[in-house]
């Protein structure tokens, strides 16, 4: 990003960014949580049906190189945030990146806190 572009245009798709990176994060680990789950579950029953699948799925879920990107990524981003100084475009950026994905938190607990009581 260029230092012409506004802070607040720079938190305004830094916050995009965070909430459009939520779900797809969130999804891939919830779906490598379940899987290990289901093969800790099935460890002593060898015979299942889903014993392969489950194995071919945790490869796939490991090798998705979204998640090892930003978990490469964020220490090499914080390296950075620290060695060097900071513009104001990029902490802004990293601000509303942060605030985004809280934010898709916090909506998520609400419809979850709704649902619930609804089901009452």
């Amino acid at each position: 990003m260029n230092d012409d572009v506004p802070p607040a245009i720079a938190l305004l798709i830094g916050a995009l960014m965070g909430v459009l990176l939520y779900g797809p994060i969130k999804r891939w680990i919830f779906t490598l949580i379940r899987t290990l789950r289901e093969r800790a579950r099935n460890k002593g029953n060898e015979d299942h049906s889903s014993a392969g699948s489950t194995k071919l799925l945790i490869i796939f879920a490991t090798l998705h190189p979204a998640p090892w990107l930003i978990l490469i990524g964020l220490p090499y981003g914080l390296y950075r945030l620290w060695s060097d100084p900071l513009r104001v475009i990029w902490g802004s950026l990293l601000a509303g990146s942060i605030l985004g994905a809280l934010l898709m938190v916090a909506f998520e607990a609400l419809r979850r806190a709704r649902a619930r009581q609804a089901s009452k």
